[in-house]
């Protein structure tokens, strides 16, 4: 499985729709067994974005903020959508595989009302 985590200062990116870098994790029976970073692609269209995800083979979106429209286009082409997370990388991608990510203190600020849900 590959998880693909928008960053900004080695912190889950604000907002997915205008990231630049993507943190790509390869994981295999809930270990990590690579890592890399790659640029997100300059075109901020939403079909944009899925078609790089697609090239990049991502099964998972760990993200912050993701705009409705781009969050079911992104759904839509297979890959499983994390939203409205916040903290440093590390520290997500450690609660992601030891399914601790649904705690509220990954949940981003002021979205208290949103469950960190896949969907």
């Amino acid at each position: 499985m590959r998880l693909a985590i928008p960053t900004w200062n080695d912190r889950v990116s604000p907002v997915f729709d205008t990231a630049s870098r993507l943190v790509l994790v390869d994981v295999e029976q809930g270990t990590e067994q690579g890592r890399r970073v790659v640029q997100a692609g300059a075109d901020p269209y939403p079909t944009q974005r899925v078609r790089r995800l697609e090239e990049l083979h991502i099964d998972v979106l760990i993200c912050g903020a993701i705009s409705r429209p781009l969050a079911e286009l992104v759904s839509a082409s297979g890959v499983l959508v994390v939203p409205w997370v916040s903290g440093p990388v590390d520290d997500i991608l450690r609660a992601y595989l030891t399914e601790h990510l649904a705690d509220s203190c990954w949940r981003m600020p002021g979205c208290q009302s949103h469950r960190i849900e896949p969907h």
